[in-house]
């Protein structure tokens, strides 16, 4: 049993067990790839604590690795991380199906601001994703559906795309969305489409259907009686 005290040595095994490599780590969290390296050694002296948590952030390690001394061998340190419930993994078949232009459709949250929504969307090769709008975003990749997360340019709220993957292949395929809307920052769930290709307005209409049977706005009242409650309970 191969023994581990320093916090250095369990980061280096870490990255062994995760086949995490320093190129990698240093492009996705912005840091030098000597600062990767140096991290890992005991004898430089410079992992902070603040590296941990980014590097655990980023890759989903658990920070009781780190943090619990009484986890000091090779064997618990990799059952640990290998009995993580990832959610969510890389899907390189799915994402070649989805990289690249596509066009989402969906009524506005008022009748009075649009006919219908058509959001240019592109899917990158490292599941990042960006809008017309300059809303940005990432792919999270689930075993049955996938979620956009996106964060608005301008309200800096977050917006929910979730969608089916055994959908994905035939070019057009439904979403849910939960989002905000945009004059009374209330929440806002509805259905729409993607489409690799550009549709027609008035035929993407006649594919949504009757906007109220799309769309659901959160009730008011509901949120008067949360904040009631609040009150009441504090």
């Amino acid at each position: 049993m191969e023994y581990l005290y320093y916090r250095e040595e369990k980061l280096k095994y870490v990255f062994e067990v995760l086949n995490l490599q320093n190129k990698e780590v240093s492009e996705k969290l912005e840091m030098g790839r000597t600062m990767v390296s140096n991290i890992q050694s005991y004898h430089q002296g410079r992992l902070k604590k603040y590296y941990l948590y980014a590097i655990c952030g980023a890759y989903d390690i658990p920070m009781e690795i780190f943090e619990d001394k009484s986890i000091n061998t090779k064997e618990q340190i990799y059952n640990i991380l290998k009995n993580r419930e990832d959610i969510f993994h890389k899907n390189s078949e799915l994402l070649d199906s989805l990289k690249g232009v596509w066009y989402l459709y969906s009524y506005p949250s008022s009748p009075s601001l649009a006919k219908v929504w058509e959001t240019e969307t592109i899917i990158y090769e490292d599941y990042s994703v960006e809008d017309m709008h300059q809303n940005r975003g990432k792919l999270l990749v689930g075993k049955n559906q996938s979620i956009i997360l996106k964060e608005s340019s301008n309200s800096k709220n977050i917006t929910s795309i979730t969608f089916d993957n055994s959908r994905v292949a035939y070019g057009k395929f439904p979403f849910s969305r939960v989002s905000k809307s945009n004059g009374l920052n209330r929440e806002l769930f509805n259905f729409g489409f993607f489409s690799r290709d550009r549709v027609d307005l008035d035929e993407a209409v006649d594919i949504l259907g009757d906007w109220k049977s799309v769309q659901l706005k959160i009730d008011h009242n509901m949120l008067e009686k949360i904040h009631s409650h609040i009150e009441m309970v504090g």
